[in-house]
């Protein structure tokens, strides 16, 4: 067979049908066309698609500030005025009328405010598989954005009295260094205090008390004696008294013979006041130069101031001897004052040395204060200073910080993408290969159904000579379908720049043995099949499981391992991978050529098997 051949007489069949035409040319473009309608919203935006239900029970300022959290990223419907909130959401929810319901429980509020960790239902339709995940993860980044914001705000009040509280540390250790050194100055007066009491000496006062005790006794002897002694005196003055009475009867009898010269004697004792004591001599002398003039006359006088004068002397003694036993009863009732001061002297001075003593055991137990409070003092000004720098550290650190001490920060590498850019590397292979499957599968049953497969059966065409050189043809004359979604990936949608040939290329080389190996299994499919209806039912059959294998719809990592195997291990697969690679990530993988190129050979083989197999049966 010739391959020009084939390749022309595949074409005019093609272009003969118009379905055919609109197969390659309307069908793709409209495919993409919708898809980018349908996915082209950017993947930075953040608000959901979806309405939520919400019953705010507490209607607090923590519940206030979760919902105007979230009502900037989703569009909230509040039902918080029913009167049976939860059980209404509930059943929009389990009947799919909303996608979600978030439900705040009365004492919200209250409950964080006690420092206690309050619950947020939220009621999820997890039917819709696509959006319940993104709903759920949304609703726990509000929920720990809220608590930063709450915990925030608490961190910021706690600090804030810790700096009023370090405040007033400051001003204590003022005042406690204020303290410690007057407990410094006050224990150095009681030192000097305490030396000077306790070098006080009662010992001499006591004694001085004691000797005068003792002279008082002596004293209080002697008057006693010399009170006796005035009583025996005035009684002898008694008796002189008498004797002078009895003398002076006789001088009277001789007075009346003596008058004239007594007269001038007694002028001369008058005017000399015999009657003083410290007179007597001298009125001697004056009786006795009167003797001179007249000897009787004079020593009757004299007789008789002797007499007059001792009995003066007598009254005069007399007097002072009374006032004397005045003076020493008195003296005697003083003793016995001064006796009960010296007593009270001796209780006070036994009374201020037992206080003396309590003084000082009382200034050795304030000294000892004192010294606590120095020690104690000094410690706590260690802790506030302590207390303080712990307090400077912790109100020092960022309140962010504290409630989220790492921070997620996601950067998009392909910020100004939408979902379509990123999908459509994955569709162009997508619609390459579900054209080649239909195509191939259902224009060779075509012509087996006008005996050409049988003419071939009959010839002396090798068949897996027929089966190369037609996926051969099938992938050539489809090739322009590649150019048509390349060049509407790129003008269209910008995936790519034209100018950059060598990714091109890449891609057109990629996307052709892609063709090739599933123009090879169209070929398997027509072989057993009997109509293009079959064809076309066969083709989609495998090219559907092929889909969901690929990873467009369902990333490989939520399969389990045996799926993902079995889905890298088609043809579709390692063609997304080499698409992506050129379009998404500028960096083509050509090491997918070494597969796609054994995909070729292995399905070509297969395509070969099928024809061998149909042809043996019939």
């Amino acid at each position: 067979m010739k391959l020009l051949a084939e390749i022309g007489k595949d074409g005019k069949n093609f272009l003969r049908e118009r379905r055919t035409l609109m197969l390659l040319v309307a069908a793709p473009l409209i495919v993409l066309l919708i898809l980018s309608g349908v996915f082209g919203k950017g993947t930075s935006e953040s608000t959901l698609p979806v309405s939520m239900g919400l019953c705010d029970l507490d209607r607090s300022n923590a519940s206030s500030l979760f919902i105007g959290y979230i009502s900037g990223h989703a569009d909230i419907r509040e039902f918080s005025h029913m009167g049976d909130c939860p059980s209404y959401l509930r059943t929009q929810v389990s009947q799919g009328r909303l996608s979600a319901a978030i439900i705040i429980p009365k004492g919200f509020g209250n409950g964080i405010a006690r420092g206690e960790s309050q619950n947020i239902t939220v009621l999820l339709d997890n039917s819709r598989v696509q959006i319940s995940p993104s709903i759920e993860a949304f609703m726990k980044a509000a929920a720990q954005g809220t608590g930063q914001e709450i915990g925030t705000r608490f961190i910021l009040n706690v600090w804030s009295r810790l700096d009023e509280a370090d405040a007033r540390l400051a001003e204590l250790s003022v005042d406690v260094s204020a303290s410690r050194e007057k407990a410094v100055e006050m224990q150095a007066k009681i030192s000097s205090t305490y030396s000077e009491l306790a070098a006080l000496d009662f010992s001499s006062p006591a004694r001085e008390l004691d000797a005068a005790g003792s002279a008082l006794d002596g004293a209080e002897a002697e008057l006693l004696s010399a009170q006796s002694n005035l009583t025996l005196m005035q009684g002898r003055l008694a008796s002189y008294e008498s004797e002078l009475e009895s003398t002076e009867s006789d001088l009277i009898r001789l007075k009346g013979l003596l008058d004239n010269m007594s007269l001038s004697i007694s002028t001369a004792l008058l005017v000399a006041d015999c009657s003083n004591p410290l007179f007597i001599p001298y009125c001697a002398s004056l009786h006795s130069m009167d003797a001179t003039v007249s000897t009787a006359s004079l020593e009757v006088d004299e007789r008789l101031g002797k007499v007059n004068a001792t009995r003066a002397e007598l009254s005069e003694i007399n007097r002072t001897m009374e006032d004397f036993r005045g003076n020493i009863d008195a003296s005697l009732g003083g003793a016995d004052e001064l006796r009960a001061r010296i007593s009270s002297m001796e209780g006070f001075m036994a009374e201020l040395e037992e206080s003396r003593g309590e003084s000082l055991r009382m200034m050795e137990e304030i000294n000892s204060s004192a010294s606590q409070i120095v020690s104690k003092s000094g410690e706590l000004q260690e802790l506030i200073s302590q207390s303080r720098a712990q307090i400077g550290e912790i109100t020092s650190r960022d309140a962010l910080s504290v409630i989220s001490p790492i921070i997620f920060s996601s950067e998009n590498m392909f910020q100004s993408r939408t979902f379509f850019d990123f999908l459509l590397p994955s569709l162009i292979a997508l619609i390459l290969m579900f054209v080649s499957l239909f195509l191939s599968s259902t224009s060779l049953v075509r012509e087996k159904n006008m005996m050409a497969l049988e003419r071939v059966y009959v010839s002396q065409v090798p068949l897996w000579e027929y089966a190369l050189i037609k996926s051969t043809s099938y992938t050539i004359v489809l090739f322009p379908e590649i150019l048509l979604l390349l060049l509407t990936a790129s003008l269209a949608y910008g995936a790519f720049p034209l100018a950059d040939l060598g990714l091109t290329a890449f891609l057109c080389s990629a996307l052709f043995l892609m063709l090739f190996a599933f123009n090879s299994l169209g070929i398997a499919v027509a072989a057993f099949s009997e109509s293009e209806a079959t064809a076309f039912l066969a083709s989609l059959v495998i090219g559907l499981p092929l889909l969901f294998m690929s990873g467009i719809l369902f990333p490989f990592e939520f399969m389990p391992a045996p799926m993902v195997a079995l889905g890298k291990a088609t043809p579709l697969t390692p063609t997304i991978t080499a698409m992506q690679s050129g379009i998404l990530y500028a960096s083509p993988d050509f090491s997918v050529f070494w597969t796609l190129a054994a995909y070729c050979i292995v399905l070509v083989a297969a395509a070969a098997g099928a024809l061998y197999y149909t042809r043996g049966r019939k």
